[in-house]
């Protein structure tokens, strides 16, 4: 059987290039998928990535089918409705994400920006670049705004990530939350931007004077390769 596969940022750079199609035995597995692009590509170090098939998440014993798409992912650093989600590359607009989600049955609107700083670890910043599996990104907002719905008594939630490149103090990620309450408000943005670092298929590559690299981030158990 034929599978199709897609890496991103680290992976990208390794391998030295971002898609192709692969041959495997019938019954193969995502691990057994990863032996053979290792086995292709030297110099690519899947370990404690994660690997999605077909946009969802997948596990190393995840099997695999004709036609498949696989994308390896290395551990991550809307409109009308009640979800305003996406990917841009423009700047984010705080203020009218915060008009969008007030609402006079809400009494509490909480808002937070993660922005690039410079000095970061004790070295100047010029510049971080980021990079998405943008058809999983968004897929993986949606779910995430359900999960938190599941959590937490809320309204509107607004959820936005840069792509490209982004400044030092200009920022990276928007979220907003309203409710009628501000206890659950602060509870599910603090959740949603801890999520977003666990789980988002967005890469950052930090640029300094002296070079650049891409961040890590984290895998959760389970989905580790």
């Amino acid at each position: 059987m034929r599978v199709e596969v897609r890496l991103f940022a680290l992976y990208r750079e390794q391998a030295g290039q971002d898609r192709l199609s692969l041959a495997l035995p019938e019954g193969a597995r995502v691990k057994d998928l990863a032996e053979a692009l290792k086995r292709r590509f030297p110099g690519l170090a899947l370990e404690g990535g994660m690997a999605a098939v077909n946009q969802d998440l997948a596990g190393p014993d995840t099997p695999l089918k004709e036609g498949d798409e696989v994308a390896f992912l290395p551990p991550v650093s809307g409109g009308e409705g009640e979800e305003n989600l996406g990917l841009t590359r423009e700047p984010l607009d705080l203020k009218a994400l915060v008009d969008w989600a007030t609402r006079p049955q809400y009494g509490a609107v909480v808002s937070f920006l993660g922005t690039t700083r410079s000095p970061n670890r004790g070295a100047e910043v010029a510049f971080l670049e980021y990079e998405a599996y943008e058809e999983m990104a968004l897929k993986t907002m949606r779910a995430l705004v359900q999960e938190m719905r599941a959590r937490f008594a809320i309204g509107r939630v607004a959820l936005w990530h840069r792509l490209g490149r982004v400044e030092p103090s200009e920022a990276s990620i928007a979220i907003v939350v309203s409710a009628r309450h501000r206890k659950e408000a602060f509870l599910a943005a603090e959740y949603a931007i801890d999520r977003v670092k666990q789980v988002l298929p967005v890469w950052k590559k930090e640029y300094r004077p002296d070079g650049s690299f891409w961040v890590e981030g984290y895998a959760p158990e389970g989905f580790r390769l």
